[in-house]
């Protein structure tokens, strides 16, 4: 594997304080005040599509089935990944945070996940776990390590009714809603047991099911109850929904609709 994208973000954020029925934990009031003031971190988004060369969506934009998509992942083998390296060089930029895509809308695993083999352990002659070693990476810099995480999934059958994307995956037209929520809770289970301290979830992909039943609030009391400090996000555009610690505004300003995105939006922060 040779192209290996970085993208660098300045993430505005306000943080949260009005969602009902939650009550924030001491420790995660004081990361909320460390993310206000951190400001700028390294977003990491790296998966088996790099072996195409192309972005996070290129089974979406050059519909390709997801069996056949699965065909690249064998390619994938980025022995030049120096987790070191990477930690370092967004410490001497004077970030103070790293947020990488653990599993992104092809529902690929960049980690070991146990409770599938769609994942770097199973699926790729690699077979390291990067997720392991930036975690130590980043403990040994003092940089703090946020996860990314795809709601939304191109590849398990369980993600059904479909969504407004990955219409050309190829999957069956059935599935069981209730079990895919258990899949998702599980593989953040294991992202918040086996990584050490993690600084928060960006969750993205709620988007594409709207009207869904997300169970929003199990998730979040899981996420919250695993790691108390952790912070939550997600990419939806809208007023922060309850359990969720900060505001994201991707392709977009705070209190501006240039990208056509924001419906409805209340910006929320500190008094």
């Amino acid at each position: 594997m040779k192209r290996i994208v970085l993208y660098t973000i300045c993430l505005l954020c306000c943080i949260n304080l009005n969602a009902q029925e939650y009550t924030p934990t001491q420790a995660n009031l004081e990361n909320r005040a460390w993310f206000q003031d951190a400001k700028f971190g390294l977003f990491i988004h790296w998966g088996i599509y790099s072996v195409l060369g192309q972005h996070e969506w290129v089974m979406e934009t050059e519909k390709i089935d997801i069996e056949t998509y699965k065909k690249i992942a064998p390619f994938f083998n980025p022995t030049a990944f120096n987790a070191e390296e990477w930690v370092l060089m967004a410490k001497d930029a004077g970030m103070k945070y790293i947020t990488i895509t653990t599993k992104h809308h092809d529902g690929f695993a960049m980690y070991d996940s146990k409770i599938s083999d769609w994942d770097i352990m199973d699926r790729t002659v690699y077979k390291k776990d990067i997720l392991k070693e930036l975690a130590a990476a980043c403990k040994k810099h003092n940089l703090k390590l946020f996860f990314y995480y795809s709601q939304l999934d191109w590849n398990h059958p369980d993600y059904y009714p479909r969504g407004t994307t990955g219409k050309s995956a190829g999957r069956p037209a059935n599935g069981n809603w209730e079990n895919y929520i258990d899949y998702m809770n599980g593989q953040l289970s294991e992202l918040l047991t086996n990584y050490g301290d993690v600084a928060g979830i960006w969750f993205d992909g709620w988007w594409d099911k709207k009207e869904a039943n997300w169970q929003l609030d199990k998730t979040y009391k899981l996420i919250h109850s695993l790691q108390p400090a952790a912070l939550i996000g997600s990419n939806h555009h809208l007023t922060p929904k309850p359990g969720e610690d900060f505001q994201m505004f991707e392709k977009d300003l705070p209190g501006e609709n240039k990208g056509g995105f924001v419906v409805n939006l209340k910006l929320v922060a500190y008094p």
